[in-house]
């Protein structure tokens, strides 16, 4: 708690964003926990209607850079693959990295969490 009331008394510009593991290991804003960590890190949320090349958005959440990095990579390379049709695994290195760092993220303070079922208070 020291940690989380330090980057907010540092940085009182940044919203304080909250996510909590739920059982089937995908991160919920909507569940409540017991803070494990605080970090500066950037979210990213699509924008409702947009033609979005990162996800199907199977869930409604935001983007986290340094939680979906990996997998958000693998869906862009395969998104571009198909798109462009070529298999040049360097290309698509570059286009993919291009297409994520290029999302207009918003820097935030991420609040990490576990259930407070796991939490040991």
């Amino acid at each position: 708690m020291k940690k989380l009331a330090k980057l907010i008394t540092e940085n009182p510009d940044l919203k304080v964003v909250t996510v909590t593991e739920r059982k089937d290991d995908e991160y919920s804003s909507y569940a409540a926990g017991d803070v494990r960590d605080a970090y500066i890190d950037y979210m990213y949320i699509r924008t409702v209607g947009a033609d979005d090349i990162l996800f199907e958005h199977r869930e409604d959440r935001p983007y986290f850079k340094s939680i979906d990095r990996d997998e958000a990579l693998e869906q862009l390379n395969d998104r571009i693959s198909y798109r462009e049709n070529t298999l040049d695994e360097a290309y698509l290195k570059q286009q993919a990295e291009r297409a994520w760092d290029g999302l207009a993220w918003e820097k935030v303070i991420l609040v990490y969490a576990v259930r407070l079922e796991e939490s040991k208070l």
